[in-house]
């Protein structure tokens, strides 16, 4: 297939850093390719995660001589589970902004000097209105509906080279219906996702994307009599449970696993292989401990 010279660029060419996106959840760095799955029973912040995630993408790295340590790249958020809130995303970009404002100073140099943000004068409006032009959001009622949407997302992806990041909000939305419509035959049951992960694998590799996608904890893993009382397996393994298809699993690169802390209403753990990290969920967003 011939491409033009705008899609070679976005394909080919150089796409905002987004490489120091939230340390502490991503200590060696976000890089192209990397494929990260978000997994953890419903009401466990995945979806406040995603947003949290969201603002440090569309924020500007600089604005009107204020370094907002944002990265400016675009993104695609695919709600499946209707759960995106424009409100909420608006709320943090304000809290964020503000709370930055608030405990900063402007960058000084020949260029900015005397530079002021103003957030009677609507400088906050107008800075989440040039955030939100970078966010690009669709909704998906199927999983036939949510192949086509990513076959016709790889335009926009083509032609704009600052989308960076893929963000679906759940890969597991329609696991039951397609369960269901495949009837006793596993493969029929994960011939569209098989489908979906070609197509997610083509993007995220030929355009150096990142993924993040989040999975609901429908079943709860059972220890096989050999692993009982074996100190080998890992935590992260006792919290998880596969269910989508064999590509999937072999897919994601890297799991992040959430849970809601029992004792506490708004205090919850993410953990990897290496290292387990308390936050909590308020108005202003997500703070890590």
């Amino acid at each position: 297939m011939s491409e033009t010279g705008a899609q070679l660029l976005a394909r080919l060419g150089s796409r905002p850093d987004i490489s120091k996106v939230e340390p502490v959840l991503f200590p060696a760095g976000l890089k192209g390719k990397d494929v990260f799955e978000l997994y953890g029973c419903e009401g466990c912040g995945k979806t406040e995660m995603l947003l949290h995630i969201a603002c440090s993408l569309i924020l500007p790295k600089t604005w009107r001589g204020w370094n907002f340590g944002g990265c400016g790249a675009s993104l695609v958020f695919i709600d499946t589970d209707y759960k995106f809130s424009i409100l909420r995303l608006v709320t943090l970009l304000e809290k964020k902004i503000t709370e930055f404002v608030e405990q900063n100073q402007p960058v000084t140099s020949s260029e900015n000097l005397g530079a002021t943000f103003n957030s009677n004068s609507g400088d906050i409006e107008i800075l989440i209105k040039e955030s939100l032009e970078r966010l690009l959001v669709m909704q998906c009622k199927s999983s036939s509906q949510l192949l086509a949407t990513l076959h016709s997302v790889e335009n926009n992806i083509s032609t704009n080279p600052d989308i960076c990041v893929i963000m679906i909000d759940s890969i597991s939305a329609f696991y039951w219906l397609d369960r269901c419509n495949g009837g006793e035959s596993k493969m029929a049951q994960e011939h569209i996702m098989n489908l979906i992960v070609d197509i997610l694998s083509h993007l995220v590799n030929d355009y150096n994307l990142v993924l993040f996608a989040t999975k609901c904890a429908y079943f709860e893993r059972k220890l096989k009599e050999s692993e009982k009382g074996d100190e080998r397996t890992g935590p992260i393994d006792l919290d998880h449970s596969e269910f989508l298809s064999q590509k999937w699993c072999r897919f994601v690169k890297n799991r992040l696993i959430l849970r809601k802390d029992s004792d506490h209403e708004v205090q919850f753990s993410v953990k990897c292989l290496s290292w387990l990290k308390k936050f909590t969920v308020a108005e202003n967003g997500i703070s890590f401990k």
